[in-house]
């Protein structure tokens, strides 16, 4: 069996799960946010919260939906999810990563010490 074979087995459900893995270590994330409803027409339920997968000619496009950390700079946490979500899925599947889209949903407050509550 060939690399390629098996990749076409790979559920998308667990390439959702290994994209939010990926999403749920970054620094400054809070959680995940569910999909907004256009953008869940027609899908089957994914594998994973907040993680919308689709295929083009030039390889998986990855939309991601979460809620960030009161005080969390945005376009840092945006950049290291995008790298971090690009190379998991890539290791993983064997599959180019054409985009990564980042969707921030919310900030998420911080409690009196200025920790992140809990995910």
């Amino acid at each position: 069996m060939d690399d390629h074979s098996l990749q076409e087995k790979m559920p998308p459900e667990i390439v959702s799960i290994c994209a939010m893995n990926a999403v749920l270590h970054t620094d400054g994330v809070s959680e995940m946010a569910p999909l907004p409803a256009m953008a869940s027409l027609g899908k089957d339920k994914d594998g994973a919260k907040g993680v919308r997968i689709s295929e083009s000619k030039k390889g998986l496009e990855i939309d991601v939906y979460l809620n960030v950390a009161f005080g969390t700079k945005i376009p840092d946490t945006a950049w290291n999810i995008q790298e971090n979500v690009k190379h998991r899925v890539e290791d993983f599947t064997n599959r180019k990563v054409s985009q990564v889209n980042i969707h921030i949903m919310g900030v998420s407050p911080k409690d009196a010490k200025g920790n992140e509550q809990d995910r």
